[in-house]
Parts: structure tokens; sequence; C-alpha cells
């Protein structure tokens, strides 16, 4: 059990590098640093929505192993629909006009 919480955690972070680095592309030089300190503290701050939804679901004498479930699967489906709507940054001119 271990090995396996090990292994999530080393996922987990590896995601985050990779969404913050994914995060800062989609802005021009002159504004990545500002985006690549900023989308973290969004992604904090939704976790105030994910307990007051998770709240709600519990409030109405749903189970908590449920409850997180069915939060988890919003995110999940959130994060795809992000992922597949994301624009591919490869080969991208930087000189924005912002």
């Amino acid at each position: 059990s271990m090995y396996i919480a090990c292994a999530a955690l080393g996922f987990s972070t590896g995601f985050w590098a990779i969404f913050v680095t994914m995060g800062a592309e989609q802005f021009g030089t002159n504004l990545r640093a500002t985006a690549a300190t900023t989308i973290p503290n969004f992604v904090r701050g939704t976790v105030i929505l994910m307990t007051i939804l998770f709240n709600y679901f519990k409030s109405i004498n749903i189970s908590v192993l449920n409850s997180a479930f069915i939060v988890g699967g919003i995110v999940f489906v959130l994060c795809l629909v992000a992922l597949f709507t994301s624009e591919e940054t490869h080969d991208k001119d930087l000189d924005f006009v912002e």
C-alpha cells in the first residue's frame, strides 16, 4: 500500500507541474509569470466550491463516500472538457497582443 500511495502522490505532483506549464503557455511572454502564479490560486479557490458541493450531497442523505465519488466525478468530467478544448501551443508564435 505504501508503493501505491507513493505512486499516486508522484502522479499528482507531476500533473500539477504540467498543469501550471500548460496554463502559462496560453499567455504571451509578458504575462506568463503572472499566469503561472495566478492559475494555482484559482485551483485552490475551487476547493471551496467542491467542499460546498460535497457538504450539500451529504446533507441530502447521500453517504460520505458516495458524495466524494460524485464530486470527484464532476471534477473529472470538467477536467476532461478542459483538456480536450485547450488550444495546442506547440510551434505557436509568442508575439501576442494582449
